[in-house]
């Protein structure tokens, strides 16, 4: 009687230990398990900038650009206004933080692939100012200015005459001498438009996201 009493004891130890056992596999099939092969990606600190960038200045009347300007593998990102309140600006990403240079009215941008050279060159009402920066380092640097003015002189009957007035770097100058100057600040011939490429914010974000 003890000895049959003892089977059946050690059998239900047995079924006990075959029960937990059952369910610590099943617990663990249903334990989410870790791609080992995966690592996480860190997201470059120029992306990351120009997100947040791009979250602060976010615009449903903006448009957005990757350009480059200088020699680097970061573009820069180029911000276009679709009215004169917006207007247009141009940012790199230099020493942990973007920097922004503000351009005249809205258009009117220019540069030269990887060469560091921009040109805004627009008007309104007879005047056009031309300015063209030279991206070094973490700032946008003037190089070269100049303007042209129309001016109208009404006659005594009524007609009138146009008269255009010429500067470079705030000196008067010729018509003559103002194109030369001009052409000799910047390579039109090899120029690329700042607003060619410009996409909407989502597509931009991609952009920046999918930038190798």
């Amino acid at each position: 009687m003890v000895k049959k009493a003892f089977a059946i004891f050690l059998s239900l130890i047995i079924l006990s230990s075959l029960i937990c056992a059952c369910q610590t596999e099943q617990a663990q099939d249903d334990t989410p398990t870790k791609n080992t092969t995966n690592t996480t990606q860190t997201v470059p600190q120029w992306k990351t900038a120009y997100l947040n960038f791009l979250e602060q200045e976010k615009n449903e009347h903006l448009t957005y650009a990757l350009v480059y300007i200088d020699n680097d593998y970061i573009p820069e990102l180029y911000l276009s206004g679709n009215c004169e309140a917006v207007g247009d600006s141009v940012c790199t990403y230099k020493d942990g933080a973007v920097v922004e240079q503000q351009l005249n009215r809205i258009g009117g941008g220019w540069y030269i692939e990887r060469s560091g050279n921009i040109i805004n060159q627009n008007g309104n009402m007879g005047h056009i100012n031309t300015h063209v920066y030279k991206l070094e380092g973490s700032t946008f640097q003037l190089t070269f200015q100049a303007a042209l003015t129309e001016r109208v002189e009404v006659l005594d009957d009524d007609n009138y005459v146009l008269h255009y007035e010429y500067s470079v770097a705030e000196e008067s100058v010729s018509e003559d001498e103002y194109n030369a100057a001009v052409n000799a600040a910047f390579d039109f011939e090899n120029a690329v438009r700042l607003n060619e490429n410009e996409v909407g914010y989502d597509l931009i974000v991609q952009q920046i996201m999918e930038h190798n």
